[in-house]
């Protein structure tokens, strides 16, 4: 074969061999085109966007401490019906909440009442007792799982975003090892978006590439011309991605909201908790990542971990909040603790709304996206960990259906103190069913417990 400049003149081929079908796949006919070097980086092997569709994503939570279960539980379907979750009730069609799922793993090993060392537990679905209470993990937290997935066909700047506010990470490796979570507010803002720098330069990168696909479709409209009817149709399908390209680089891409701000170094734990929200959701609409793990409550248990801003009254450190401490009256302290909790639930509301005041593709990025916020025990004052406070926030590109609460396990059709009963059903199964809402197909998560959650997918 030769080829002159944007030109090629070996003819179509007649028979349909492995090498000829690598000669127009799509990276081969744009390099024939001569458009290669422009158009390859802004055409990443990203069988998401070019589809013309949007990215899921997914943020996982972690608070502790458990919850005063009366004031948490709505007593109906309506999964924002709570004197806890108030917060979210402009929020309520697009909330999820799963009650009835057990840490099954130290429930069966003689460790129900471990709750402050369930981390490793939570979000991985694997548990291994290194002697008393302490544990660790043995496989990946779902966040790593759906990072790694999306690291098979997209090169993100940064593919799993780690952050613990306070305590430690719940997220995972495959081999157990932990991901160590960012704690400082500036220094995650440089790292995400140093490379990206101020609104204008978005703007003119986005300018750059528009004018690459000003260059690019005549050049695949030329092409096409010279290919037999089959080619053209490949080729025109793939020109109908690129139109769809430039209309989101216009509207509703990733990078049109994408306008850094820099938070600075908030030191007050409140204002750290803002500000890392803050940076999830920029970090969400320039696609720097897709997958998040955040910590925003200590875990350990061995406090005090102090929460002065809420203005609980008095002077003593229960008065100030000191969380761990409240948590351990339980019901004598459940007026303090349900302000805690529903103050957690002010920031996730804070945060599931940014990410719902960004459209892309007739949907918002918090519609693509999935929110799941766990806690580490049930109850503060006996640390058990069945009966387990999780809700989900956002519809995972509209393949879970939301502003529902889900009972499951004995607490299935049931009312009133419902909360109080046993259940017996794993929180493995609400993984699996996770992993498979983000099109990573799971029949499992972690060790043991299989199946989905099929009251939700």
């Amino acid at each position: 074969m030769t080829k002159s400049p944007g030109r090629v003149t070996s003819p179509a081929p007649a028979i349909r061999t492995s090498s000829t079908r690598a000669r127009l796949s799509r990276r081969n006919f744009l390099r024939l085109t001569g458009a290669s070097a422009a158009i390859l980086p802004l055409m990443e092997d990203d069988p998401v966007l070019a589809a013309g569709a949007s990215p899921k994503r997914l943020i996982t939570i972690a608070w502790a401490n458990g919850v005063a279960q009366p004031s948490f539980y709505p007593p109906g379907d309506d999964p924002t019906a709570s004197p806890i979750l108030e917060p979210l009730v402009p929020l309520k069609s697009k909330v999820t909440l799963v009650g009835g799922l057990d840490y099954k793993h130290m429930i069966d090993s003689n460790h129900a009442y471990d709750g402050h060392f369930s981390f490793p537990l939570m979000f991985t679905g694997t548990y291994q007792n290194t002697g008393g209470q302490n544990c660790t993990a043995t496989g990946a937290s779902i966040d790593q799982v759906f990072a790694s997935s999306v690291a098979k066909t997209v090169n993100l700047p940064t593919p799993l975003l780690v952050i613990t506010a306070q305590g430690s990470s719940t997220s995972y490796r495959a081999d157990g090892s932990q991901n160590t979570g960012e704690t400082k507010v500036n220094r995650l803002y440089k790292t995400l978006f140093s490379s990206i720098g101020q609104p204008m330069a978005v703007s003119a990168l986005n300018a750059r590439r528009k004018s690459v696909l000003d260059y690019l479709v005549p050049e695949l409209s030329g092409f096409a011309d010279r290919r037999g009817t089959d080619d053209r149709a490949k080729i025109q399908a793939h020109l109908e991605s690129i139109r769809q390209l430039e209309q989101s680089l216009s509207a509703t891409g990733p990078a049109s909201g994408c306008m850094p701000v820099d938070p600075g170094a908030p030191t007050a734990y409140q204002d750290q908790v803002k500000a890392f929200s803050a940076l999830v959701a920029m970090a969400f609409r320039c696609d720097v990542t897709r997958s998040v793990s955040l910590t925003w409550a200590d875990n350990g248990g061995s406090g005090p971990y102090t929460m002065p801003f809420l203005n609980l009254g008095g002077t003593t450190v229960m008065d100030v909040g000191e969380v761990h401490g409240i948590a351990h009256e339980g019901a004598a302290s459940y007026a303090k603790k349900t302000v805690i909790d529903n103050w957690y639930m002010q920031k996730l509301a804070e945060l599931a709304t940014s990410l719902d005041a960004t459209t892309e593709n007739g949907r918002t990025i918090l519609d693509n996206s999935l929110i799941v916020m766990a806690n580490d025990m049930t109850e503060g004052s006996f640390h058990s960990v069945n009966a387990i406070p999780i809700v989900m926030v956002g519809g995972a590109g509209g393949a879970l259906q939301t502003g529902r609460t889900v009972k499951v396990g004995s607490w299935a059709g049931k009312t009133g103190t419902y909360w109080t009963k046993a259940t017996g059903v794993s929180h493995n199964k609400l993984l699996a069913s996770i992993s498979t809402l983000l099109d990573v197909p799971a029949t499992s998560f972690g060790t043991g417990y299989t199946g989905n959650l099929t009251e939700i997918a």
